[in-house]
């Protein structure tokens, strides 16, 4: 389904004091000093060619297993960003994630549009699916990204409470739209750079007859791709770390870019 493209002004890392809105002044006790709000990164400080690859909508019983391989036989460690839903339906696929190392992220629950739901029903897609990782993944995420990027100021919010930092990704293929393995190696290829962030998905978000997140969509073109670029990119010079392993930048980046679906994440 067609999207207008959008994008996500920079917001510097707030620390914006209840006390001043009320103009109460510093006396104010420290209770009333709201929580930092952090802002979506699209670019890791991670040393020359180091670069970072992400998978969204997951986890698939059929797609994760065969990415997973891939990783593997590379020694390769990514995050993966997971849709509570689903870490409920596939237990032992985030149980592996895990044990090979790779990091899970919180992807919301249902793959909804954050922008659309309350601030309470926000809260509880990302909660719900913090609490299912926790249980099943055996660590608590610390890293967050929105479905269809749409980083709505709720959930920031609600990554400032949690102490989740909100990702984001400066590579997008667009292998949801099945375009051709070589295409999507080709994309990968051609962002390759230092820092970037590679959005790719090993499940999709479902639809009126698959509910389940990440149960359906055909991502046999992403494990292709993966196959391809990923060789060559370590040929080049390229290591592979997860976010979770740097500090964030001190300037964001100040916007991200979304392609135009809204299954793109």
């Amino acid at each position: 389904m067609p999207q207008t493209p959008c994008s996500l002004p920079r917001r510097r890392f707030l620390a914006v004091s209840a006390a001043a809105l009320l103009g109460l002044g510093a006396a104010a006790p420290a209770a009333a000093r709201a929580r930092q709000v952090p802002v979506p990164e699209s670019v890791l400080d991670a040393g020359p060619q180091a670069m970072a690859l992400t998978f969204d909508d997951g986890p698939s019983p059929q797609y994760t297993p065969q990415v997973l391989d891939v990783l593997r036989d590379h020694g390769v460690r990514a995050t993966f960003f997971v849709c509570g839903d689903n870490v409920g339906r596939y237990p032992d696929v985030v149980r592996r994630i895990a044990a090979e190392g790779h990091v899970l992220g919180n992807h919301t629950w249902s793959h909804p549009h954050l922008g659309e739901l309350s601030a309470a029903d926000v809260r509880d897609q990302i909660q719900r699916t913090q609490d299912a990782v926790t249980e099943i993944g055996g660590r608590t995420p610390v890293l967050f990204r929105a479905p269809y990027g749409e980083f709505a100021d709720a959930s920031l919010a609600v990554c400032g409470d949690l102490g989740l930092r909100p990702i984001s990704w400066s590579v997008d293929p667009t292998d949801w739209a099945n375009p051709g393995s070589d295409t999507i190696a080709d994309r990968v290829l051609a962002g390759a750079t230092t820092g970037a962030i590679v959005l790719n998905h090993d499940g999709t978000e479902g639809g009126d007859d698959d509910p389940a997140p990440g149960s359906g969509g055909d991502r046999s073109q992403t494990v292709a791709a993966l196959k391809s670029y990923l060789p060559r990119l370590i040929e080049a010079g390229y290591t592979f770390t997860t976010p979770d392993a740097h500090p964030p930048r001190r300037n964001p980046s100040r916007m991200f870019r979304r392609s135009d679906r809204l299954g793109s994440a």
